[in-house]
């Protein structure tokens, strides 16, 4: 019988992608955006993409404890650390990436993101 050696350390929170072959750490995912209506699109840091078969609901399950990320309106899950500032216009409230990339903000959720950003 193989015994394993190595000690046990803490773990880091990751997402897993590939069935299992690719995992990445959470600190390194910019947003998650849903794509063709049950696929994902992966956003990281690093300006790369992963394209999974697995929906944003999904994901935004998984995601839900970690309070890391939030959700500004249908269709994308954003990370909190990230976030560069809020731009209020005539439009509404938009959330402005470290990337620069722009998302809106859904008018129910205008309040709780101009507490949890002020």
């Amino acid at each position: 019988m193989k015994t394993n050696t190595t000690p046990i350390t803490a773990t880091i929170p990751s997402l897993v992608f590939d069935y299992g072959r690719k995992r990445i750490p959470l600190n390194e995912i910019s947003h998650l955006k849903s794509e063709f209506g049950n696929y994902t699109k992966v956003h990281l840091k690093r300006e790369e993409t992963i394209l999974s078969a697995f929906t944003l609901k999904y994901y935004s399950e998984k995601l839900k404890n970690t309070k890391r990320f939030i959700q500004p309106r249908k269709g994308v899950v954003i990370n909190k650390n990230e976030v560069d500032c809020l731009e209020n216009t005539d439009d509404g409230l938009f959330v402005r990436m470290k990337s620069g990339i722009k998302f809106k903000v859904s008018r129910r959720k205008t309040v709780e993101f101009a507490q949890m950003f002020a």
